[in-house]
């Protein structure tokens, strides 16, 4: 039996319907930073835009020489987010090498911290004060409330530990009280640590890195990652071996992608509201 689809453009457009009647009225604009040229972050940046002006929300994005010195970026960030007409702010990462991105990010304000990637606002998600929840969490919390899958007593495996996927997702399995591993570079053996999985989050950005004999009859899989090749969107899912195994399953694209975009507007407006 094929998987079920766990559709992320569905449950979007709830969550929009709600952000759209949110922003009636309240001139919201959110400033997007980009630095040098990237496939994927670019592809991120049109959907943003495009569902900005779906729920009547500017988005201002700043295109930045991959050249920016440390004291330029965070000048910039500093510059766009003390704007009084700026409702959140994102840096787009991966940022340039010789960037630190800690020290970038935490010039972003909480106020504004739509993303939720400053030491701050990520120090208060821990603690389970910051009113909002990092982008990627709120989208898997709403796959999984919109299709009754049951987190808690389930062994999870997080495969990637980046600060959009799994670094945010980790805190909020611990909060939950789930069982969870993380699979990195140092992980010798993914295939095995992947197969005792009830539940496999992925968000590395490398095609087809999960096939279905890593996988247990039954388990949920979530495509959190995103690559881009000759123009084509994919996950880190071998979709077609995988679904033939899994009980539900996130496609690439229209997956956990729209959801998360979704779930940065719904972030924006909220702290906006706070801000009144």
């Amino acid at each position: 039996m094929a998987a079920e689809i766990l559709d992320g453009k569905k449950v979007a457009k709830e969550i929009l319907r709600d952000v759209q009647e949110r922003a009636k009225g309240k001139s919201l604009k959110l400033a997007v930073i980009q630095v040098g040229k990237n496939k994927v972050s670019e592809t991120y940046i049109a959907e943003k835009q495009k569902v900005g002006a779906e729920a009547g929300i500017a988005v201002q994005v700043f295109w930045l020489s991959p050249d920016i010195t440390q004291e330029g970026l965070e000048q910039e960030v500093t510059q766009i987010s003390t704007d009084p007409n700026t409702h959140g702010v994102i840096v787009q990462l991966p940022l340039p090498k010789h960037i630190n991105r800690e020290e970038v990010l935490s010039k972003i304000p909480l106020e504004k911290d739509v993303d939720v990637l400053s030491e701050t606002a990520l120090e208060q998600f821990k603690e389970n004060t910051f009113p909002v929840l990092p982008p990627t969490v709120g989208a898997v919390q709403a796959l999984f409330s919109a299709y009754g899958v049951e987190i808690r007593g389930k062994k999870v495996v997080l495969v990637g530990h980046g600060r959009l996927v799994g670094v945010p997702l980790g805190i909020w399995l611990k909060n939950q009280g789930v069982q969870f591993e993380i699979a990195d570079k140092a992980t010798k053996d993914l295939s095995a640590l992947c197969r005792t999985a009830d539940i496999i989050i992925s968000g590395v950005g490398i095609p087809k890195l999960i096939t279905g004999d890593m996988i247990k009859q039954g388990a949920v899989v979530i495509d959190a990652g995103t690559s881009v090749e000759s123009g084509k969107t994919s996950g880190d899912v071998d979709f077609v071996s995988v679904s033939a195994k899994a009980s539900f399953i996130t496609p690439v694209p229209g997956g956990v992608g729209p959801l998360t975009v979704a779930c940065l507007f719904h972030n924006l407006v909220t702290l906006a509201d706070k801000r009144v």
